[in-house]
Parts: structure tokens; C-alpha cells; sequence
């Protein structure tokens, strides 16, 4: 091999090692920063919700709206498709917790919103979140 080829090599591996590490590094913290901006509208979307359901005023339920409005567009953006789905699912039984479908559409929501996490019950959910159900002996 030629002393210019020798030279040159290590600088090619350096640059190209430098190149990759910046390209691996910025696709990390895209992801990092997308998973953020999702949870962060679950979690908006989420006490939106719960906001409505504790109403004092009407400016209660204004603000509420507006901010579950204003989180969802956030969840059509950086939300998963599963949850996109379940947030339509609650979204047809009038997204409010109520009994019945309701209920069932919203914890199906918030399981599903955890999917990156570890599986918990559904009914372990509903426990947590609404003080009802009862838990499996």
C-alpha cells in the first residue's frame, strides 16, 4: 500500500465514524423528543378529560374543551395509530366517563396510550383511574 494511502485511511475512518455518530445521535434525539411530545398530549388529553368530568362553571367546560381539543390535535399528530383509533372509540360515546361503553372505550384508551409500557389489567386501570370495578380473587 502507498504512504499516501496509509495517511489517508485513518482520517477516512475518523470522518466516517464522526458522520455515522452524528447521524445516530440525531435520530435518537428525534425519537426521544417525538416519544415526549406524544406523552405529553396523552397526558394532556387525559386531564382535559378528567378536568370535564369535575365541572364547577361554565368557563370550566370552555377551558376543558379547549384543551382536549388542543391535545388531540397534538395526539393526530404524534399518536400512535392504536391510540388514534381508541381516542375515536371514546370520541363515539361522547367522550365523557360514564357507564357502560364509555367506560369501557376510555380505559381501553389509557391501556392503550400505555402500550409502550408494561401491561397492566384492564380492570387494575379502572380501579386506579375511577375507583370502580372490582378486582379479580
Amino acid at each position: 500500500m502507498s504512504t499516501w494511502a496509509i495517511a489517508i485511511l485513518p482520517l477516512v475512518g475518523v470522518a466516517l465514524g464522526a458522520a455515522l455518530q452524528f447521524l445516530f445521535s440525531r435520530a435518537a434525539e428525534r425519537d426521544r423528543q417525538s416519544n415526549s411530545l406524544r406523552s405529553q398530549a396523552y397526558a394532556d388529553y387525559l386531564r382535559a378529560v378528567s378536568a370535564a368530568a369535575h365541572l364547577r362553571s361554565d368557563e370550566d367546560l370552555r377551558d376543558a374543551h379547549r384543551n382536549a381539543a388542543e391535545a388531540k390535535a397534538r395526539i393526530a399528530v404524534y399518536g400512535s395509530a392504536s391510540v388514534l383509533k381508541a381516542l375515536a372509540r371514546f370520541e363515539e360515546t361522547g367522550a365523557v366517563i360514564g357507564d357502560g361503553p364509555s367506560k369501557r372505550a376510555f380505559i381501553s384508551l389509557v391501556s392503550t396510550m400505555r402500550n409502550g409500557g408494561s401491561a397492566v389489567p384492564e380492570h387494575e386501570l379502572e380501579l386506579i383511574l375511577l375507583g370502580t370495578g372490582q378486582l379479580p380473587r
